[in-house]
């Protein structure tokens, strides 16, 4: 693939061993562009401009074609960097110098250059790569911390505004901020610091151009120092024994693999003034676009960035002595992003800082694991989301509802007769196909849920922006007007189309087999403007526009972006009615009194996981209940109910207080439900007063293809105060 490059460099062929003719090309820069015969003899070529790619090609005798490459990582010597990039042609063999160039810039003192490996973790584990840090860095690490008690008070203590329930869970939420909390140190985050760079002594001029010059024999140095000013230490009291010692048994838990072939994008973070003073990171100070850099196929990366002479400090503030030829340089804060073209905002996760990073750093980047399949082989639709198709843990009933068993990933949702919603993602490939395929169509159809026919076959047609080397914007994969043969051997006719990037080396890897992105919620015409059972159907063509046979496949989904009716308008006790500052008083009361609820809970489509009616008392927390007769001998309808999963193919349904499963219910849907205490009654004895909240709450079971696949909603609450 090509590989990204930022600012000035000179590129050189460093060695040739190869019998196929090589070549090098060089775009989207401001000087240097084109293309270049890959021999030694080849005058280097200097190359500027902020963003710009470098291609390696080989002809193997029927015209160039990319060649595979991989990076070295950067050195230093004779006051420069370099770095080389190693090449794969189209030989029999595998060695990767075919042709090698080798990338070099001199070194300054305002050039910043980072590198490493970048790699992703699964599994039912925290981030396991800061091993001094407690790093919480999605909604999913943040659910399973709050479940043990010494890392819920931590997150408790430093992020007590984050602990929190979301009553209707986000469909496309933006990317999550990292959480940080210190294991070996009190301070919440690392002072900030600088660095003092010694160059060769030249004229006292700070332009790039005079420390750009490249003086042999002389040493360039860097120190770092403190800055005076900030505060030290944090009282936070945390618990590390106790969370070190839960990272260390599940650490094993943890699977990492090579993120190859991904665009990843770094940005500066300037600390608010709070994070200067001792406060925690919170991820909203303000932040400057640094540019991107890819991964090759080993995951590795080489970024390259420039700060300004503004950005250095008062030597004054440090806590060491400047030498007369040294330059004071801000070591500034770094976060990266692993982009997803097709994710809000285009970012599938974002890291923690690295702190304090200086002129030349190696940093080892680590993300979630991103929401990408792979192709497998067997059937051109892969996946939707994590959830892979073709194999025995994966069952559709008739109408499209999913059932997934497949527990080889961690991460896979482990749906039940489940409902589609929000946006899927279609992963898919045609690899195996006789004839290559080119582009492809995909085409939707819904199916009409009271007759059971479907409806004519309408276009996809959303828009797939995907992420292409060298480029800082996503480049459009389609919809395109083209003329194609949609029906095998009906002639060609206009369709929207979809260019094909399989094994494109052009793109970035993570998105070559990224289809579509479905909104279940939208589409021209619209998939579902009510529930029910949709029908998409990828076909494959080849450059001529003809059927490629063998390059069809349909996937049938039921689609539900509706969420649970939840309400709960009447408490009363006895006589007493509730309202808008409800105060019941236990006089005259029987012993327990008796509280009788109106509530309501209803999915219509029937996919509650289960729903519960359930009480809280001060701040005791839960509090037991149970049901009893009304006033009049009524029977109360059920606090709660759940759903129960007998087969996939014939799935069951949990509609909540409805008929057939609450034979109580009103024709609204509503239930009455008479509840007492459990024990004793709703105070204690000589207890005068407490307050109360009636709440009810629900689960759906419906999937994207990477939640839990069965989300919460509420709770809907009743406040109360209750009075001897």
């Amino acid at each position: 693939m090509a590989i990204p490059m930022q600012g000035s460099w000179t590129v050189s062929v460093k060695s040739k061993s190869a019998a196929f003719l090589q070549r090098f090309v060089i775009a989207g820069a401001d000087s240097g562009n084109g293309t270049y015969t890959g021999e030694v003899a080849t005058p280097a070529v200097s190359v500027t401009g902020a963003n710009w790619r470098i291609q390696i090609q080989n002809n193997p005798g029927s015209g160039f074609i990319d060649s595979a490459d991989q990076i070295k990582f950067p050195t230093v010597s004779g006051l420069q960097y370099h770095f080389d990039i190693e090449s794969n042609d189209a030989g029999g063999d595998e060695d990767f110098n075919d042709l090698i160039l080798t990338c070099s810039t001199p070194v300054t003192d305002t050039d910043f250059i980072v590198y490493g490996n970048a790699t992703s973790y699964s599994g039912r584990c925290f981030f396991p790569c800061w091993r001094g840090w407690f790093v919480i860095d999605s909604p999913a690490a943040l659910a399973r911390a709050l479940g043990y008690p010494a890392m819920r008070k931590a997150i408790e203590t430093v992020y007590p505004e984050r602990v929190r329930i979301k009553p209707i869970p986000q469909p496309d939420p933006p990317p999550f901020v990292p959480m940080l909390i210190p294991l070996n140190d009190d301070r919440l985050i690392p002072a900030k610091r600088v660095q003092l760079i010694r160059l060769p002594k030249e004229e006292p001029k700070l332009t790039r151009a005079s420390k750009a010059t490249d003086v042999a024999g002389q040493a360039f140095s860097v120190r770092t120092a403190a800055i005076t000013s900030f505060a030290e230490k944090s009282g936070a009291t945390i618990d590390r024994i106790g969370i070190g010692s839960i990272l260390d048994k599940i650490f094993p838990l943890c699977s990492t693999e090579t993120l190859a072939g991904f665009p990843i994008s770094f940005e500066e973070y300037d600390r608010t003034s709070a994070e200067l003073g001792g406060g925690a990171y919170t991820g909203t100070g303000t932040r400057e676009a640094l540019g991107q850099a890819a991964t090759d196929r080993n995951g590795n990366y080489v970024f390259r960035f420039s700060r300004s002479i503004a950005e250095f400090i008062e030597e004054s503030n440090i806590d060491v002595g400047v030498a007369e030829d040294e330059v004071v340089q801000s070591m500034p804060d770094l976060i990266a992003k692993l982009l997803d073209a097709m994710a809000p905002g285009g970012v599938a996760f974002e890291s923690a800082p690295y702190w304090n990073v200086p002129v030349l750093k190696r940093i080892d980047l680590c993300f979630p694991k991103p929401a990408r399949t792979g192709c497998q082989g067997g059937r051109n639709i892969q996946a939707l989301g994590a959830i892979r198709l073709g194999i025995s843990d994966t069952v559709f009933d008739g109408d499209g509802r999913i059932t997934c068993t497949d527990t080889t990933l961690s991460d896979v949702p482990q749906a039940r007769c489940a409902a589609w919603f929000s946006r899927v993602r279609l992963f898919g490939c045609f690899i195996g196909s006789g004839t290559a395929v080119t582009q492809y169509t995909i085409r939707h159809r819904r199916k009409n849920m009271v007759t059971g026919v479907f409806g004519p076959w309408e276009f996809y047609q959303e828009g797939m922006f995907l992420q292409k080397i060298g480029f800082l914007i996503p480049q459009q994969i389609g919809p395109f007007d083209r003329m194609l043969e949609v029906v095998n051997g009906g002639g060609l006719v206009a369709a929207k189309a979809y260019d094909n990037i399989e094994q494109n080396l052009a793109w970035a890897a993570s998105d070559w087999f990224l289809k579509a992105v479905i909104s279940t919620g939208g589409g021209t015409p619209a998939y579902a403007p009510s529930p029910g059972t949709v029908q998409f159907r990828i076909q494959g063509y080849d450059a001529a526009g003809n059927f490629v046979v063998g390059a069809t496949d349909t996937v049938t989904m039921y689609i539900d972006n509706t969420v649970p009716d939840l309400d709960l308008p009447s408490v009363q006790m006895g006589a007493q009615t509730g309202g808008d500052c409800a105060l019941f008083s236990l006089t005259g009361e029987p012993d327990p009194a008796k509280l009788t609820v109106v509530f309501k809970a209803v999915q219509n489509q029937g996919f509650l996981g289960r729903y519960d009616l359930t009480v809280r008392k001060g701040n005791i927390g839960g509090f037991a209940i149970a049901t009893t007769t009304g006033p009049a001998g009524e029977t109360s309808g059920a606090l709660s109910g759940a759903y129960t999963h007998t087969s996939a193919i014939n799935c069951g349904q949990l509609f909540g207080t409805r008929p057939p499963d609450e034979p109580l219910a009103d024709a609204a849907d509503y239930v009455t439900a008479y509840i007492i205490p459990a024990s004793g009654n709703w105070l204690a004895p000589g207890q005068p007063f407490c307050t109360f909240s009636v709440n009810v709450g629900a689960t759906m079971r419906r999937t994207n293809g990477y939640n839990s696949a069965e989300d919460p909603f509420g709770p809907v609450q009743y406040l109360l105060g209750i009075q001897q």
